[in-house]
């Protein structure tokens, strides 16, 4: 088990606004229709820093945003079909682990002929993706029903 720690040594791998954006979606699908203040006031985030997030996802055509009083924030995808690989990569780009896996040859492997590092990261990065394109957003929001049971 890890040790507790304080927020200044926590070093998380997913960017602030993928966290954002996956809560965003699981929250939105719970309340439809919900203005982007009321969803960073019900996720305790910062409403700049979610505001960005929700561009994201209407970009990405995962919401869709209406102004007005009769306005709100709404799903325009299945969650039974959306990933949390799916979500992390329209808002942030093809996740790997390092960069050095996607080019042919690293420095090191220019100085040495071979790196150990890159077959390392090539498999964590195959094993991450993996796992998170297998978790579906419409399994976090049953498993939240049941937990509350």
């Amino acid at each position: 088990m890890i040790s507790p720690l304080t927020k200044n040594e926590l070093r998380t791998l997913l960017k602030r606004e993928e966290s954002y954006a996956i809560h965003a979606l699981l929250f939105i699908a719970e309340h439809p229709g919900t203005h982007a203040a009321e969803i960073a006031k019900g996720l305790q985030m910062p409403p700049a820093f979610m505001a960005k997030a929700l561009r994201k996802l209407v970009t990405a055509g995962f919401v869709e945003s209406q102004m007005g009083r009769n306005g709100g924030v709404k799903l325009r995808v299945n969650l039974e079909e959306v990933t949390l690989l799916d979500v992390i990569e329209k808002v942030s780009g093809t996740l790997v682990i390092d960069t050095c896996q996607t080019k042919e040859r690293c420095a090191t492997q220019e100085r040495k002929g071979y790196c150990g590092l890159k077959l390392v990261w090539l498999s964590t990065t195959v094993q991450l993706r993996d796992l998170l394109g297998r978790v579906v957003l419409a399994q976090l929001l049953n498993s939240a029903d049941t937990a509350k049971a």
